[in-house]
């Protein structure tokens, strides 16, 4: 009985002092805890992506990229196309009404905007032409922006307009120069018949 009762003291004054040196040992630098915070992220990497949009159930549009890069850290938030970006705009599901392409494109879901850069060029299948160094692509609204350099050539009537800044819808059928140049021309068909 004595030789448990020393037994049982030996393993309580051993599990106490193991705890003390357990409890001095998890000592934690602030410094440390606030650096493992500001650690960035994973990152998923898509390649060769096709992704589809699509408004009240019916496709609306499908954006392509070699890469596509969505950065954990922020939840994925964060969604990139370094590497060019190619947008076919429908119609309706099955027929291209105009199409996008830029060098980079940067997502940012909370406005639900596409930041388009570098050689952007958007064209519809009547032939006009939007180009411009940036722009915002609203998917709320389904309209482009921005407030840079523009070159809009249409169709009808026949026109090369430059300007400052720009507003138009994904199907160039509807598109407001806010400083045109003047450089700017269009050509106008005489309506009385007499050339």
């Amino acid at each position: 009985m004595i030789n448990r009762l020393v037994n049982i003291k030996i393993i309580t004054a051993v599990t106490l002092l193991s705890s003390c040196f357990f409890m001095a040992s998890c000592e934690n630098n602030v410094n440390d805890v606030k650096a493992l915070s500001s650690k960035l992220g994973g990152i998923d990497v898509g390649k060769d992506v096709a992704i589809y949009i699509s408004d009240n159930g019916r496709m609306s549009a499908k954006m392509m990229a070699p890469i596509m890069k969505k950065y954990l850290l922020d939840s994925g938030k964060m969604i990139e196309f370094p590497n060019t970006i190619k947008v076919d705009f429908y119609k309706d599901s099955t027929k291209v009404e105009s199409k996008l392409t830029a060098n980079y494109a940067h997502y940012i879901q909370e406005e639900n905007k596409v930041f388009l850069k570098g050689n952007v060029v958007v064209y519809n299948t009547k032939g006009d032409t939007l180009w411009c160094k940036e722009m915002y692509w609203d998917q709320n609204t389904s309209k482009f922006h921005t407030d840079k350099e523009v070159v809009v050539k249409q169709h009808s009537p026949i026109s090369k307009i430059y300007g400052m800044g720009f507003e138009a819808n994904q199907d160039l059928t509807d598109i407001t120069i806010i400083k045109p140049q003047s450089n700017s021309f269009a050509i106008i068909s005489d309506s009385s018949g007499l050339n």
